[in-house]
């Protein structure tokens, strides 16, 4: 049986975070080699531009198609690791991305879906994350940047059977004062990305029922 593969994105720097732990992270982990379990994965450090941040994506997976994509960005004041139940179908008109340039919209896409469920294991996720000994929740507001603009984007053009977000806190390594180092944070993205993977497989593992 053919291992799924999976496609696990980290965002590099913007005006808030020059030095972002998800990108350090993602940079890390395809150094290693790095694969949960069961599962194939390629890696990928998405630009933090209104347009190029999905495309990006969508030009990999159609080259590569996956089982499940795992966006991974910065949450720069939070305390906790937070796992995105929701894409909203809003944008920071006047916000500029990293190359200065704004959405100009309050919308993502005109008509499309107030909001969109992401379609990873959130709950199990979180779960995952906590047995590291380290603080999660699930979370139904992603923002109205990058971060919430890709999700939706993805969801909305059913890139993957599986689609989320995961926030992180900023890394000391990054910014001082910040309470979580680039391993705990290392540790969390390969915990949600093992969950993932095991939710890719347990389906064919599973015994039917009568």
């Amino acid at each position: 049986m053919t291992s799924p593969r999976m496609l696990i994105c980290g965002f590099g720097s913007f005006p808030e975070a020059p030095l972002n732990p998800a990108a350090a992270v993602i940079a890390a982990l395809a150094r290693e080699a790095w694969s949960p379990p069961g599962a194939e994965v390629d890696f990928l450090t998405l630009p933090v531009l209104w347009r190029g941040a999905a495309e990006t994506i969508l030009r990999q997976v159609q080259q590569q198609p996956v089982k499940a994509v795992l966006v991974v960005g910065v949450a720069v004041e939070a305390r906790a690791f937070r796992v995105e139940q929701t894409g909203r179908n809003q944008a920071a008109a006047a916000r500029p991305d990293q190359g200065g340039r704004v959405w100009g919209s309050g919308q993502i896409l005109p008509g499309g879906p107030a909001t969109l469920a992401a379609t990873l294991p959130q709950a199990q996720i979180r779960q995952a994350i906590e047995a590291c000994g380290l603080p999660a929740d699930l979370s139904d507001d992603a923002g109205d940047y990058l971060c919430n603009f890709t999700l939706y984007r993805l969801l909305h053009a059913r890139v993957a059977e599986q689609v989320g977000f995961l926030h992180v806190p900023q890394a000391r390594e990054c910014a001082p004062g910040a309470l979580h180092g680039l391993d705990d944070i290392q540790a969390a993205v390969c915990a949600a990305a093992e969950t993932v993977a095991a939710a890719l497989i347990r389906p064919a593992d599973e015994p039917r029922r009568a």
